[in-house]
């Protein structure tokens, strides 16, 4: 695994997981071209790496993400020019976070806004300390959303709930965030990192074929008709029937004991 400047990866063979910490703390680990840049390398090598099974993407300090640096914003000379390199960059990376065959968790450790909520949302789970804070801000400058922003949100919060953030610039606490299903959990910050890991390890355990292919299911679901998804299911599930984790979860299921998935 590369060294990066602004990031830092932990790789945890033993128990298949891999963790990116955002570590800008003093910008509140805002995004910078190079830096998403950076992260998006990372992705590439997590998503190559077979013995890897789960990704944590956190961030290092108070903030998990609180956006655009909008420092780089204010010195940029050709301002539409600079958002297109830093949008393109933001949404390859999107993209390649959510096409990951391996399950994702965003353990949000403080302030979650703009491009850092458009991450958090992409990723397939969400855990968030007691302190943390949800918002959009895009419209507040006068920019319109990105990195995902009116794609996922919506979907996990409504359509009601999703155009106070983003019209109105509503900020959640993580209550209200657990109240409206943007996350799934939260935990106090001393226990934070031990319970994000927990649950990691336990979908480390899981058949990584068979989640491979549910993620999938679920990201096509949004697009495909009732006919064409059950044909996808179907397709799916004989593909996972000729497993060897499928014999393993058969005879773990009649012996009474939890399976040894191998992913093959």
């Amino acid at each position: 695994m590369k060294n990066y400047e602004s990031i830092e990866v932990e790789i945890d063979d033993s128990n298949h997981l891999a963790i990116i910490y955002l570590n800008r703390p003093q910008q509140l680990n805002a995004f910078t071209i190079k830096y998403v840049d950076e992260l998006i390398s990372a992705f590439k090598e997590i998503s190559n790496d077979d013995k890897i099974r789960c990704l944590i993407l956190s961030g290092r300090g108070k903030a998990f993400c609180a956006g655009g640096d909008v420092s780089e914003f204010q010195k940029a000379e050709k301002p539409a020019e600079f958002m297109n390199d830093l949008a393109s960059r933001l949404h390859q990376g999107i993209e390649i976070l959510k096409n990951m065959k391996i399950l994702t968790i965003a353990a949000i450790n403080g302030v979650c806004f703009g491009a850092g909520l458009g991450y958090a949302t992409a990723c397939d789970f969400r855990i968030s300390v007691r302190n943390a804070t949800f918002g959009c801000a895009f419209t507040r400058i006068g920019l319109s959303p990105d990195s995902s922003s009116t794609f996922h949100l919506p979907k996990l919060v409504g359509l009601s709930i999703a155009n106070e953030m983003l019209f109105l610039n509503r900020v959640l606490n993580a209550e209200e965030a657990l109240q409206y299903n943007l996350v799934n959990k939260v935990v106090n910050s001393e226990v934070f990192m031990e319970e994000t890991k927990n649950l990691a390890i336990e979908i480390s355990r899981g058949a990584p074929i068979a989640f491979a292919f549910t993620k999938k299911l679920l990201k096509e679901s949004y697009k495909n008709d009732l006919e064409t998804h059950l044909d996808r299911e179907a397709e799916h599930i004989v593909k996972t029937a000729g497993t060897e984790d499928f014999q393993e979860g058969l005879k773990a299921f009649f012996e009474k004991r939890k399976p040894d998935f191998t992913g093959r």
